[in-house]
C-alpha cells in the first residue's frame, strides 16, 4: 500500500524520480543512479560507515554494494509514503533488497529507507537519504530475517546468538566460569546443573558472543583438553585492547603460549591456554591489509 500527503502533481513527479533511481539501481547504472542525488548529498547507510557527504563519496559507496552482488539486482520498494510541501518532499518505505542466483532464487532482506527530495531547477533530486535495519540488543547483530507479513514469526537463530557457537567441556565448569569472567571480562546468561552439582549447561556472554560450557561427563562422552591430553581448537577472540586482556588473562591463572606481537594481516594477536586447557588467541585488528600483500608477506615466512 502507498499513501501521500500535499499537491498530487508534485507528488506524481517526486514517485516518477523514484521510479527512475529504483530502474537504475536494478540495471545497476551507477551515473542514472547517482544523478538522483544532489551534489551536496549526506546519507546514512546501514553498511560499513556513520554518513557519507558528497555525491562523490556516496557514488563511491553505491559502486561498491552494486559489485557485492554478482548477479541480478532485487531492489522493490513496498509501504511507500509520500509528503509534499513546497520545494521539499519526504518519502520512506520499506524495500525487499539483495539479488537473484543463476537459478532464479532470491536471496533477499528487507530494509527500511527514508529520503529527503528538494527540488532543484525543476528537478527531484534526494538531498539525504538513510538506510537501516533493526539490531538484536544482546549480540548488536543486524536482523536481515524480520517479515513485515509475518512479524511474529520464530527466528531460527534465536535472539542473542550467532551462527556459529564455542561449546566447551571443561573439568569445572563452574570454576571456568569464574575464570572467564576475570580473564576476558564475560557476562553471565544462564546455569543447569544435575542433582549432583555438575553443570549440564552454562552460557556466557564474553563481548557480543555466547559461549556455552558444560562440565566433564564420561558417560555422555564429553571430556576436556585436559582428559585428552591437549585440543587442536583454538577459540579466537577480538577486543579493543589484546595487550590488556592478555596480560588480564594471565593474571587470572592462564598460560602464555605466543606472546602479543604485531602480524603480517593487520592484527595485535597472542595465544594463551586457559587453566582448563582451552586455547585462546587474542586479537586486536590494527590495521587493513590487501589480500596480494598478505600472500607476499606469506612467501616470506616460507
Amino acid at each position: 500500500m502507498n499513501a501521500s500527503n500535499g499537491n498530487s502533481a508534485a507528488q506524481s513527479e517526486v514517485r516518477q524520480a523514484i521510479q527512475r533511481w529504483q530502474g537504475a539501481i536494478q540495471t545497476r547504472d551507477i551515473n542514472q543512479i547517482m544523478s538522483s542525488y544532489t551534489p551536496d548529498v549526506v546519507a546514512y547507510d546501514a553498511v560499513l560507515q556513520l554518513r557519507f557527504k558528497g555525491k562523490e563519496a556516496y557514488g563511491k559507496h553505491w559502486q561498491f554494494c552494486l559489485e557485492m552482488c554478482a548477479n541480478d539486482m532485487v531492489f522493490e520498494p513496498a509501504e511507500m509514503h509520500i509528503s509534499v510541501s513546497g520545494g521539499l518532499a519526504l518519502v520512506y518505505c520499506l524495500v525487499r533488497c539483495g539479488e537473484k542466483d543463476e537459478s532464479g532464487q532470491q536471496h533477499v532482506s528487507w530494509m527500511r529507507i527514508t529520503s529527503g527530495y528538494k527540488k532543484v531547477d525543476g528537478q527531484w533530486l534526494i538531498e539525504h537519504e538513510h538506510f537501516s535495519v533493526p539490531f538484536d540488543m544482546m549480540s548488536f547483530k543486524a536482523l536481515f530475517d524480520l517479515d513485515p507479513d509475518n512479524e511474529h514469526k520464530v527466528r531460527s537463530v534465536p535472539s542473542g546468538m550467532n551462527t556459529v557457537t564455542p561449546h566447551l567441556v571443561c573439568a569445572g565448569a563452574s570454576k571456568a566460569i569464574e575464570f572467564y569472567t576475570k580473564a576476558f571480562n564475560a557476562k553471565k546468561i544462564s546455569r543447569l546443573a544435575d542433582p549432583d552439582g555438575k553443570l549440564m549447561h552454562a552460557e556466557i556472554r564474553i563481548g557480543d558472543s555466547v559461549v556455552m560450557l558444560m562440565d566433564e561427563n564420561k558417560q555422555w562422552g564429553a571430556l576436556g583438553p585436559v582428559a585428552l591430553n591437549g585440543s587442536p581448537v583454538t577459540v579466537h577472540l577480538y577486543v579493543d585492547n589484546a595487550d590488556a586482556i592478555y596480560e588480564q588473562a594471565i593474571a587470572a591463572g592462564a598460560t602464555p603460549v605466543m606472546p602479543m606481537d604485531d602480524t603480517f594481516w593487520g592484527d595485535r594477536y597472542g595465544v594463551l591456554k586457559d587453566p582448563f586447557g582451552h586455547n585462546w588467541s587474542i586479537a586486536t585488528h590494527m590495521r587493513d591489509v590487501s589480500e596480494e600483500d598478505i600472500r607476499e608477506a606469506v612467501k616470506g615466512c616460507a
